[in-house]
């Protein structure tokens, strides 16, 4: 029987899938649409399609988010959108059956009984599958970015999701300092829509907000960027327009990046002193969607006092480093021994 080797990783915001030879095959929202009016609810879509739906839908379809602050809350529709995700990635040839093994990307620190919720979420969602191997997300994220881990004080990197941040440093193939933060780029997102009803009276959609932050926000306290955008006027219901400055969006999420800051200089002063050092020296490495705001390493370099390195694509980060094992089984096996 054939053998597919793919690697998954289900965010808060998105699910990113792998396949061995092809690179990431799919990236899609981490949303699934239900007719609840259904008994019982029928699902309408799932990834792109469903999240478009935000916002339009009629009181009979629920759109449902199955991750919350980076960790798998609705098993059951995480289970049913991956399935959906998996049909489009995995052959359905009923002569030539395809054996699955896959490599799936979780939070750090899971207890046993969550650890085995996200076996059965991957066993559950194809019949195909017939190994899985999960591996923190943060580490996988060292892997895709290059990072010698299976070294001594091979680095430290801090992984910011749609839903939570995880801050590791890794050494020979292991953490061995670490902490998680309810700070991720979907809570900054409500931070602006909140902000901007309270300053200018006006509701913002939550992907508008998103769009906002990603075009105009930056860590440069004197950034003249400024976006008109419409809103709904709070007060007379009516569409409205509104001009969201950088300054505004500098004082909102400023806050939130130098708490990273300051959990990863905590991190590198639990590490043994010369590991420490060699942290020091070689710097620390931002990834995730919400890395990619302007000015975020000088920033954080001066907070904590290390060179940061923000690399290509941070965002792809996780999903690479978990492809890269589908290959390397050295490395692997050193990872989950």
């Amino acid at each position: 029987m054939p053998l597919m080797e793919i690697a998954i990783d289900i965010g808060t915001s998105n699910t990113s899938i792998f396949a061995s030879g092809n690179g990431v095959v799919l990236r899609e929202p981490t949303r699934i649409a239900y007719n609840v009016a259904a008994k019982p609810n029928r699902v309408l879509a799932c990834g792109l399609e469903a999240a478009s739906m935000i916002g339009k839908t009629s009181e009979n379809t629920a759109i449902v988010a199955p991750v919350l602050d980076g960790v798998i809350v609705d098993p059951t529709a995480a289970t049913a959108m991956l399935s959906y995700f998996l049909k489009k990635v995995i052959p359905d040839d009923t002569y030539i059956p395809v054996r699955v093994k896959a490599i799936l990307a979780i939070p750090t620190g899971l207890k046993s009984a969550q650890r085995r919720m996200y076996e059965d979420v991957a066993f559950n969602a194809s019949r195909r599958i017939k190994q899985v191997v999960l591996i923190e997300s943060v580490v996988l994220s060292a892997v895709g970015i290059g990072l010698p881990i299976q070294n001594a004080a091979g680095g430290i990197v801090a992984n910011i999701g749609g839903g939570a941040c995880e801050i590791a440093a890794i050494s020979l193939s292991h953490i061995i300092a670490g902490c998680g933060l309810s700070l991720g780029g979907e809570l900054m997102d409500k931070a602006i829509v909140d902000t901007v009803a309270a300053q200018h009276n006006v509701k913002l959609g939550f992907s508008l907000a998103k769009r906002v932050k990603e075009q105009v926000a930056s860590l440069y306290s004197n950034d003249l960027s400024f976006k008109p955008v419409s809103g709904m006027d709070i007060n007379t219901k009516s569409l409205t327009s509104v001009t969201i400055r950088a300054s505004e969006l500098y004082s909102i999420l400023h806050p939130y990046y130098m708490r990273l800051g300051d959990a990863t200089d905590s991190i590198i002063n639990m590490c043994p002193p010369d590991a420490a050092a060699e942290f020091n020296k070689k710097g620390v490495y931002i990834v995730g969607g919400a890395a990619k705001i302007g000015g975020l390493a000088e920033a954080l370099s001066k907070r904590i006092g290390t060179r940061v390195i923000v690399p290509e694509d941070p965002e792809y980060a996780t999903i690479m480093g978990a492809g890269r094992l589908l290959s390397d089984k050295e490395l692997l096996k050193q990872i989950t021994n």
